[in-house]
């Protein structure tokens, strides 16, 4: 699924307009109905009090029309129009003369009036701005909306929540609305995505008013750099097993790692390879750790090598490095060399990552094309800090690029980012995730999906899928609270099993 621009959107519904033929006011009454429908399966209309505040664009219009619909099902509702500026849209001076056909009451209010009585348990649909603002809300209008945040409970945002930005960093905290729940069209916004957003957002809804296959033609001749990763992607991605196919076919991983007191997350790590169907798993790790993993994980091969000679790279088709490592000077001279002899697919976790932040240098040594898998933390440490989730973004395309680097960054709707700056967001995976050792976990499903010969933005992007689905998987039988990372792996068949 894309995720346009503003610009984007507003020359999607021009395109749209211009060839399917439709008329704005009926492509605005399709938007309408798909909320005025959304809203209906999801609330007991008849037993609540609706409040549309409408501004005099589009977004305007779209609530206007939210609005009749409503009323014409006999349900309570008081419509507030917000004269903020003597200019509006010809679709909402349209769907403005239908409720005035209807005799509806229209309460408009201008600055500095008394603000209107709403209750807690009122639902209010926010249609003030939409996508269509391009600076920050003061004045008599902030404390409004400061008003609305603190005195509803419900609250349904169309399009965007009032006084957010799609895509730029907010200026005014305090002159946005806190939606429940915002109705988005086409595709989601940017602003969605982000952690500092969340309070604003709440939960969205991308709704389908036009046909998906008519959409997916017309997104074609629509460029962008962002990405939701959906099904139908992941679909594309992966590949079946064929009758004839053997262990070798496979693929052989090399996963490197452990210290004392962490010789569990190489058997997190060891797990994900297995679920992930990697034909061979070797692991090299400290003498001390041999026992216990080779209990832990039979299926796997316990490398003799002693710690100090890591083993020949050539041997494996992809290798992981740095979960559970440690940070001793040992390791940082270890990885130091090893980095320069490495041409296969690589994967770099953990406290390998620790290390390059800690010894800079040592980052010119890493191949083209390594995939690192940092949380925000990890990724501080490598770039420094940042001023909002947006510099965030710009730090981690630019750290990509510069290096050659595909970069997991994990979190809610973790984000893939491509060499050449390609944004792509998961969309499976929930709280619960938020717990030691899933992160190693995916490191193995990476490894594993490199050596089968997956190519490097196909394992990120069908890796962090599958790891997500995986938990979502788990909280179907128990708490997010109760998640922990070994059920991650130990889930994986059945998310392989939701997309085969």
């Amino acid at each position: 699924m894309n995720i346009f621009s503003s610009e984007n959107i507003k020359n999607i519904d021009d395109y749209i307009i211009k060839n399917l033929p439709i008329t704005p006011i009926n492509l605005m009454e399709k938007a309408a109905t798909a909320c005025f429908n959304w809203i209906n399966s999801n609330f007991n209309i008849k037993e609540k009090q609706f409040i549309i505040l409408s501004g005099k664009g589009n977004n305007g219009g779209d609530g206007l029309a939210i609005g009749r619909m409503l009323i014409n099902i006999k349900a309570k509702v008081k419509i507030y129009i917000a004269n903020i500026t003597n200019s509006y849209s010809q679709e909402f001076y349209l769907n403005l003369n239908r409720l005035k056909e209807m005799n509806v009451v229209i309460n408009d209010l201008y600055e500095g009036d008394t603000y209107f009585s709403i209750k807690k348990n009122n639902i209010l649909i926010d249609s003030l701005f939409g996508i269509g603002i391009n600076k920050p809300i003061k004045g008599y209008w902030e404390n409004l909306i400061e008003y609305i945040n603190q005195n509803i409970d419900n609250i349904i945002s169309i399009d965007m929540p009032s006084g957010l930005f799609a895509e730029k960093p907010i200026q005014n905290y305090k002159g946005i609305i806190k939606a429940n729940h915002t109705l988005s069209f086409y595709a989601p916004k940017l602003a969605f995505l982000l952690p500092e957003l969340y309070k604003y957002v709440g939960r969205w809804h991308v709704l389908e008013f036009l046909p998906k296959k008519y959409l997916e033609n017309i997104f074609l001749k629509f460029k962008t750099t962002n990405y939701y990763v959906d099904y139908f992607l992941i679909k594309s991605i992966y590949k079946k097993r064929k009758k004839f196919s053997h262990k070798g076919t496979f693929g052989h991983g090399l996963l490197i790692g452990g210290d004392y007191g962490m010789i569990g997350s190489v058997i997190l790590s060891a797990k994900g390879s297995l679920r992930s169907g990697i034909g061979k798993l070797s692991i090299h790790t400290p003498l001390f750790g041999h026992k216990i993993i080779q209990i832990a994980i039979p299926e796997a091969i316990i490398l003799n090598n002693n710690w100090e000679n890591f083993p020949n790279p050539n041997i494996a088709n992809a290798i992981a490095i740095g979960t559970g490592l440690g940070k001793k000077l040992e390791n940082v001279n270890l990885l130091k060399d090893y980095l320069l002899k490495i041409k296969t697919p690589l994967v770099i976790d953990a406290d390998a990552i620790n290390i390059l932040s800690e010894n800079p240098t040592l980052i010119s040594n890493v191949p083209k094309n390594t995939i690192l898998t940092p949380h925000p933390k990890e990724f501080n440490r490598l770039v420094g800090d940042w001023k909002n989730d947006y510099s965030k973004l710009e730090m981690l395309k630019n750290f990509a690029h510069k290096n050659g680097f595909y970069i997991i960054l994990k979190g809610a709707y973790t984000i893939t980012v491509t060499p050449n700056g390609t944004l792509y967001f998961n969309s499976t995976g929930n709280p619960g995730m938020a717990t030691a050792g899933s992160g190693d976990v995916l490191t193995g499903v990476i490894l594993s999906l490199l050596s089968q010969g997956y190519l490097h933005k196909e394992a990120c992007i069908l890796g962090v899928y599958l790891h997500g689905l995986s938990a979502d998987i788990v909280v179907q039988y128990t708490s997010l609270e109760g998640l922990i990372a070994g059920d991650i792996a130990d889930n994986l068949g059945k998310a392989f099993k939701k997309i085969n």
